[in-house]
């Protein structure tokens, strides 16, 4: 049955990230029947959490033609359903999770046709159901295990995307060597679906060793940190979140300048009564009363609704609030101020 190698699949995905989980539902199967062929997904199922050789993944799938494996798995690499770097003179190969990963590559080049709109749909119909069965009440059942798993001791096999603020960021592309920027997936879904967004698109970034495949696939183009630190002004401007994916030695480090319109994090975080539970925040935002002159400006930039009046004082629900800084961007007397979250101390892996 061509459905069982979908199902090991799901497992595989999940194996490497749960943000979007792989749950088994018609709307499921459609979606990685699009991407994967099911010798495509075969492969997948046979590669390992980390890095492996084609001579590895080979064996795991009990396939003799070294060759033809090779060519298999860079035809992946150029859709998209996988990450490949060089080390040694050898390329090696990683699988990735749905997010960040496969969603990513299928919209970061920005292409309006009828692959990307049937693409754009399908996503949309998984993020329902994956909605519907959540709601369901109903104890979901996510498989992790994958073929030919192997798992190192003591080390992440996936980082939390966190919330940086703008200062934050500034050093982190001041301290990488390989930028790379691509369109948001979210605003471009939303304009590929009839909901257009009239917030910058070309302003998420890949960080790192990881921005060099996404370069050389085409999928994003190459930024100098000159161009970087004027797209992240950009976005700061626009009002928009900075969520970072970072795990070195993965496909992971991500930088997603968020809206809190189209963006599927960020737009749940909102409705939902405790956004800061939902969202790694590294930082909580103060009030300094004394500077406050309670021009209100600060309202209506925050995405999570974390600041309000009460009583001719503004008031800060700490429940709220991600720690994104925006507020301070708009505040006339510098009122506004951020300070570390306990979780928010750890310091951030470089690229």
């Amino acid at each position: 049955m061509v459905d069982a190698v979908y199902d090991k699949l799901a497992a595989a995905l999940n194996a490497r990230g749960t943000t979007v989980p792989a749950i088994i539902c018609q709307e499921y199967y459609e979606l990685v029947r699009f991407l994967f062929t099911p010798e495509e997904a075969a492969i997948a199922c046979s590669m390992p959490i980390e890095y492996a050789t084609v001579e590895e993944i080979a064996t795991n799938l009990g396939a003799k033609d070294i060759a033809k494996v090779a060519a298999q798995l860079e035809g992946m690499g150029d859709k998209g359903l996988i990450h490949i770097k060089e080390s040694g003179g050898k390329n090696l190969y990683e699988a990735l999770p749905f997010v960040p990963g496969l969603v990513e590559f299928q919209l970061m080049k920005g292409i309006v046709d009828e692959r990307s709109k049937k693409w754009a749909a399908l996503l949309s119909a998984y993020s329902r159901a994956i909605k519907r069965e959540f709601m369901s009440g109903k104890a979901l059942k996510i498989e992790k295990s994958a073929a030919g798993r192997k798992v190192a001791v003591d080390k992440d096999v996936q980082q939390l995307a966190s919330v940086i603020p703008y200062k934050e960021m500034k050093q982190l592309l001041m301290d990488t060597e390989h930028i790379a920027v691509g369109t948001c997936v979210c605003r471009h879904q939303g304009n590929l679906l009839g909901k257009p967004s009239s917030e910058p698109m070309e302003v998420c970034m890949v960080l790192g060793e990881s921005a060099l495949f996404s370069i050389e696939r085409g999928f994003t183009r190459r930024l100098s940190r000159d161009e970087a630190l004027k797209k992240l002004d950009e976005a700061e401007e626009a009002g928009l979140v900075h969520n970072y994916v970072n795990s070195p030695g993965q496909f992971t480090n991500l930088l997603c300048n968020c809206c809190g319109c189209h963006c599927f994090i960020l737009r749940g975080a909102k409705n939902a009564p405790a956004p800061s539970q939902l969202i790694n925040p590294r930082y909580l935002v103060h009030i300094n009363e004394k500077e406050c002159t309670g021009c209100e400006a600060c309202i209506e930039r925050c995405w999570m609704k974390a600041l309000k009046m009460e009583n001719g004082r503004l008031v800060r629900e700490e429940i709220r609030c991600i720690g994104c800084g925006l507020c301070m961007w708009v505040c006339p007397t510098d009122a506004l101020y951020l300070e570390a979250r306990e979780a928010g101390k750890v310091p951030l892996k470089k690229c």
